[in-house]
């Protein structure tokens, strides 16, 4: 593939928060990667034309749409990613929720599993494209520059941020209020930013979630029990060659053979127990409303 140059939306999924917990014993750390696999595939499942897969970097997800050519169809695509933007708030905290109310561990990750939150970063510009090894790579400038946003000086953990092209692109037409600010950075100088604060609308998004009709509020608990079980033994899998904290071999095989043997068993009792809980808890908050107004 030859090297070529074109203009694109960047966008940086990130799980925040759950660090910290990933240090506090080795199979936290080891069990953190499975949480933060089913949260991944949560995201990726959302992932459709234009938006397109370039890489999984830890807990954060590395997605682009390129210009398509011309400007009208240009403009096609930057509604489909504004959609996507907030569609990907949604799911997250749709996940978080289901992993919530279904886990049966108590350990660090799980029992702060509400602690962790998404933050996106957009920016929009122009990249290389080109082939290693038979594998489309992106890079450039502005590839650079997207990654260093992801450090920034904004508080809290759950917004959407965008560069001053990405903002004039997609976010002024989304109708949420943005703070704009600015962020420094020793290879590109000041860069204009502007913040939109997911955190102010997370319960709102929790109680949308809740108010499905049980039918659906079910069957999405019996979508995440599968979602569970592929990427548990992959993971299992990843951390007897990769672990993610410095676990010894007797500790790494142990804990991958619990995961292969316990897994089907769990997709069972996940499959059975999670619908029945958020049900249950539908029920709780409806009530709880009722008792609220009145």
């Amino acid at each position: 593939m030859e090297p070529r140059e074109q203009r694109l939306v960047i966008l940086l999924a990130d799980i925040s928060g759950y660090t910290r917990f990933m240090v506090q014993n080795h199979l936290s750390a080891i069990h953190g990667q499975l949480v933060i696999n089913a949260l991944i595939e949560t995201l990726l499942r959302e992932v459709d034309i234009p938006l397109q897969l370039q890489e999984i970097e830890g807990d954060a997800v590395f997605l682009y749409a390129t210009h398509p050519g011309d400007d009208r169809s240009w403009q096609a695509v930057l509604v489909e990613v504004r959609a996507k933007l907030l569609r990907f708030f949604d799911v997250f905290v749709e996940g978080m929720v289901t992993l919530q109310e279904s886990t049966l561990c108590k350990c660090g990750i799980c029992a702060h599993a509400d602690e962790m939150a998404l933050k996106i970063i957009v920016h929009t510009g122009r990249a290389v494209f080109h082939s290693i090894g038979g594998r489309q790579q992106v890079s450039g400038a502005d590839v650079i520059l997207a990654h260093r946003l992801l450090k920034n000086s904004v508080p809290g953990h759950e917004y959407l941020l965008m560069s001053e092209p990405a903002y004039r692109d997609l976010g002024a037409q989304m109708g949420l209020v943005f703070a704009a600010g600015s962020e420094s950075y020793d290879e590109f100088g000041t860069v204009a930013t502007y913040v939109h604060r997911m955190s102010e609308t997370t319960e709102q998004r929790r109680d949308s979630f809740y108010a499905k009709e049980p039918a659906e509020l079910a069957s999405r608990g019996r979508e995440y029990a599968a979602l569970t079980l592929l990427p548990s033994l992959t993971a299992a899998v990843d951390q007897l060659r990769r672990p993610s904290s410095d676990a010894g071999w007797l500790k790494r095989v142990g804990f991958a053979l619990t995961i292969t043997v316990a897994s089907p068993l769990l997709f069972a009792v996940l499959r059975f127990m999670t619908p029945r809980k958020l049900l249950a808890q539908r029920a709780a908050r409806a009530a709880a409303n009722a008792r609220a107004n009145g």
